[in-house]
């Protein structure tokens, strides 16, 4: 069976989609920019959070993870003001960020400044690479004036 294709049907189911997209209470997730840093005794996120009030903040740390989720609203509209259209993020969001090593995740310290969430999270002791000093044993030096 052969069906034809009708490109009115389909502008009118964009449509519809459209009108439901832009013309519903939006409450979606979304998704925080991060980068993540690494330095020699600790390991630096940050998190871009535009509109996002400290109290809607929540940060977890885990052993080799963070969790960082929160919620950001859409500022209401005086009446007869609408949206036409914005790609300001709102409604919840949550990233779990997987470690390359362990952190001391007793001692993380968060700061939020201009939009900007900063994580530190010390290295867990065990895993900062440390120089330690190796010294010889039973070795035989020669004595001076020897011929060899």
């Amino acid at each position: 069976m052969m069906l034809a294709y009708n490109p009115f049907a389909e502008m009118e189911r964009m449509q519809r989609e459209f009108d439901r997209v832009f013309n519903s209470p939006v409450t979606s997730r979304w998704t925080p920019a991060i980068e993540l840093q690494e330095t020699p005794d600790s390991y630096v996120l940050r998190a871009f959070l535009p509109g996002l009030d400290s109290e809607a903040l929540n940060i977890e740390a885990a052993k080799k993870a963070i969790a960082i989720s929160g919620k950001t609203n859409r500022p209401e509209l005086d009446e007869g003001h609408k949206y036409l259209y914005s790609e300001f993020p709102s409604g919840e969001f949550r990233r779990v960020i997987n470690l390359p090593e362990a952190i001391a995740h007793t001692e993380v310290k968060a700061d939020y400044a201009d939009s900007v969430l900063t994580v530190t999270m010390p290295k867990a002791p065990e895993t900062v690479n440390r120089v330690v000093k190796v010294s010889l044993t039973n070795v035989e030096q020669p004595q001076l004036g020897e011929a060899n």
